[in-house]
């Protein structure tokens, strides 16, 4: 059961290593591919840790991805400025998501989560009446 889920993993994070890769390769084609393959790996260290510990400066990334190639740069600030916001919400919904299916998945390996709330919840009853 452990292995599907490092096998998983590594998958998810070659598929981004090889798509940073091909982006790289593309956008410097007078570069070595040494240099393109050190700033891909480089890239995607600092993805993989922004999306583990710091999910608010994927958005900001994303949003300075999505805005690169507009021109004016008073245009480029404020959809940039929307993209962010936009870009915040939809992962603040997720992670309420993540944590909505974790505490279910806890309930679904122990049996034990919210049946202690219903203890819980018992207990107080009990006081009040």
């Amino acid at each position: 059961m452990k292995l599907k889920w490092y096998i998983y993993w590594t998958i998810l994070v070659s598929v981004l290593l090889g798509t940073l890769y091909t982006k790289n390769h593309l956008n410097h084609k007078n570069r070595t591919w040494h240099w393109n393959a050190g700033k891909s790996l480089i890239e995607c260290g600092l993805l993989v840790l922004a999306a583990a510990f710091a999910p608010i400066l994927l958005a900001i990334y994303g949003s300075m991805l999505i805005t690169q190639k507009i021109q004016r740069p008073a245009i480029r600030v404020g959809i940039g400025f929307l993209t962010g916001i936009g870009l915040t919400l939809l992962l603040s919904s997720f992670l309420e998501l993540v944590v909505l299916l974790g505490v279910f998945s806890i309930e679904l390996l122990s049996g034990d989560f919210l049946g202690y709330w219903q203890e819980r919840r018992d207990k107080r009853l009990e006081r009040v009446a």
